[in-house]
């Protein structure tokens, strides 16, 4: 199915209650996206996380943090000091409210506030609280501090990524945080679901430990099954008992591909090429057919690959996708980021949005949706909120402040 979807959004209906940092943006970001109102709640002095950069035009501004833009976008945005007793009386009266409240404090935190599960549901029994943190709610780790690069290496990721000559590596940007964001989402949808049938709110507690552990799909089975470690291996894969490589310098850039003893069709189509353009050099010494390629020793692979490495470094990437396309060589292009933006498929799809930034002046690019359904609609909905932006519309428009309330309530230092 293409093309841009229609209809109504999944969770319109919703009410989402925000009091994560980056550890969860992203789950009020999908639930955003599916059409709940999600109202991301920060401190007056606006969320610490707007201060990760990098920013627009390279200048350090809260206002201004492309990270903020990113996840935080299908989001309004309201302040308010969580510490302080009115604080906590207000949020209660939101919460009463909310359907879902969503946060990311270390275990108890909340409980401290008064603001924990069994307060806010004795007053909402409907109410669904997600609670996104290091090691989860319970268990000997419970109150233990941590980071993604910590969660990463714990879970075990680490040891499996890189290169076998080289130390453990971790996985670029901030994995573990989108990983527990979106397994957090997941389970707030599975409550609400639960909700539809008994009438009945629950916590959901959300590891990033354990959701980066899970990330291990292969390696906790095999290691079950024979009691060996996966290696690093960096640009190769393991299959059939040999290492196989799957990454290629291009004239130009990068490619993937892997030589698979259980499919000919491939290295045949290679084969054919090299000799077509005059390279048959290049096979010299090479006694290869199609009935013996499963039989290859890996001093025969590695032979066939460089072979095939030294042909591929002799055309550019776009000659090499046309030609995996037209020859069936099942290889694929390794982009960068502005290629991706400007796929054909992608824009094809209408899978970008744009958005306009007032602040910066710009407009930026966003991912348009997770998936097309044919009924409901699901896509970034509005640009990520200013520190305070929807404080009247929410105060005072739905709690029925004052502006004189709002006003003495900001000088107070409460929102």
């Amino acid at each position: 199915m293409g093309g841009r979807q229609s209809g109504t959004a999944m969770l319109t209906d919703y009410r989402v209650l925000d009091l994560t940092d980056e550890k969860g943006f992203l789950c009020g970001k999908i639930l955003g996206d599916l059409g709940a109102d999600v109202v991301k709640v920060e401190k007056p002095a606006g969320d610490p996380a707007r201060r990760i950069g990098p920013f627009v035009n390279d200048i350090p501004d809260p206002e201004k943090s492309l990270h903020w833009f990113a996840l935080n976008s299908s989001k309004r945005g309201i302040t308010l000091n969580l510490e302080s007793r009115e604080g906590q009386d207000i949020f209660r009266r939101l919460s009463d409210r909310a359907d879902m409240v969503i946060e990311s404090f270390t275990p108890g935190y909340m409980d401290e506030l008064g603001l924990g599960y069994s307060a806010l549901s004795a007053r909402n029994p409907r109410l669904i609280m997600t609670s996104i943190t290091h090691f989860g709610q319970g268990g000997p780790y419970r109150d233990r501090k941590a980071s993604d690069i910590v969660l990463m290496a714990m879970s075990g990721l680490m040891r499996i990524t890189g290169d076998s000559d080289r130390p453990p590596l971790r996985l670029c940007f901030d994995q573990s945080y989108y990983l527990a964001s979106a397994h957090a989402a997941v389970g707030t949808l599975l409550a609400l679901r639960h909700r539809h049938f008994s009438g009945e709110g629950q916590q959901v507690d959300v590891s990033m430990y354990e959701c980066a552990v899970r990330a291990n799909y292969r390696e906790p089975v095999q290691w079950e099954f024979d009691k060996k470690t996966t290696l690093r291996m960096g640009i190769s894969f393991s299959r059939g008992g040999a290492s196989r490589r799957q990454f290629w310098r291009s004239k130009d850039g990068y490619v993937t591909w892997m030589l698979m003893t259980e499919n000919a069709k491939p290295v045949r189509a290679f084969i054919e090429w090299i000799q077509e353009e005059g390279r048959a050099d290049l096979l010299k010494g090479l006694s290869w057919d199609e009935a013996s390629l499963f039989k290859l020793t890996a001093r025969e692979i590695g032979a066939l690959e460089n072979a095939i490495g030294q042909f591929i470094r002799t055309h550019t990437t776009k000659e090499l996708d046309a030609a995996s396309i037209e020859r069936g060589l099942l290889l694929s292009p390794v982009n960068e980021v502005d290629e991706v933006v400007r796929d054909e498929h992608l824009m094809a799809r209408r899978y970008w949005k744009e958005i306009e930034q007032p602040e910066s002046g710009k407009v930026l690019t966003h991912p348009r949706f997770t998936f097309l359904t044919s009924e409901g609609g699901n896509e970034v909905r509005c640009r990520a909120p200013r520190i305070g932006e929807h404080n009247t519309q929410v105060y005072e428009g739905e709690l029925g402040f004052s502006k004189e309330e709002l006003s003495a309530l900001r000088v107070r230092g409460i929102m």
